[in-house]
């Protein structure tokens, strides 16, 4: 379990799209205020507990790391080719010009692989501190 203190008016974000605020403190009582999607049910524990006892508690999806991963994929690749493609309707077939050719299907693939790639490449590469904090540089 996390533990985490916060002030009054500080608030935590889970899975980016859930906000708890801490409202107000009054001796051993809390008040948080949440902000989540409108799909999302917030109960409190006790109505969550009757809920499961009646059946009638929704369950949260089961997250898939495969499927979250595959969608910031797509995501990045639609982002490569409406940047630089005109697409008109996104659920047709995609054909893309690359000079004088139209590519598409696994051609298009390996093309938006490739800009992918380079654009990674061309990414600043961050150094992280030497796993030893108390290794000392040579070069002191």
């Amino acid at each position: 379990m996390l533990m985490l203190t916060r002030n009054v008016g500080k608030a935590i974000v889970i899975a980016g799209n859930i906000r708890v605020t801490v409202s107000a403190v009054n001796g051993h009582q809390v008040r948080l205020g949440i902000a989540a999607p409108a799909g999302v049910v917030v109960d409190r524990e006790e109505i969550h507990r009757r809920r499961i006892e009646d059946g009638t508690a929704q369950e949260a999806p089961a997250f898939n790391i495969d499927d979250h991963v595959k969608l910031v994929a797509d995501a990045r690749r639609y982002r490569v080719l409406r940047d630089r493609v005109c697409i008109d309707d996104p659920s047709s077939i995609v054909l893309a010009t690359q000079g004088d050719t139209v590519i598409g299907g696994g051609d298009l693939d390996r093309a938006l692989d490739e800009e992918l790639r380079l654009e990674a490449l061309e990414q600043p590469v961050v150094q992280s501190m030497a796993a030893n904090p108390l290794e000392v540089s040579n070069g002191l």
